[in-house]
């Protein structure tokens, strides 16, 4: 066993200290709780990632905001908010006199 410190949120903690005394009636099995929303935690982590790791796929591909402004397709006309405002212009023209 190996005692931590954690921040949490209060209203998160309130929460879940509610749904304890709810699910035990008593605070005691706290500590129990944690641990085992860990281990859950950890079990959906390893259903996820267990296939690829046996078909040994990498997936740990880091994607960087350089790579996908490098990606994205080039623009073939003027930016929208150009040409809303020219039709904005031409409907504000047409109502005056």
């Amino acid at each position: 066993m190996k005692k931590v410190s954690l921040y949490v949120d209060e209203e998160l903690w309130t929460k879940f200290k509610e749904n304890v005394l709810r699910k035990h009636g008593t605070l005691r099995k706290l500590s129990s709780e944690v641990e085992e929303s860990l281990r859950h935690s950890l079990v959906d982590e390893e259903l996820l990632l267990g296939p690829f790791k046996k078909m040994e796929v990498n997936i740990d591909v880091s994607v960087t905001p350089e790579k996908i402004k490098r990606n994205r397709p080039r623009l073939r006309g003027p930016p929208s908010e150009i040409l809303v405002r020219e039709m904005r212009g031409k409907r504000v023209s047409k109502s005056l006199p």
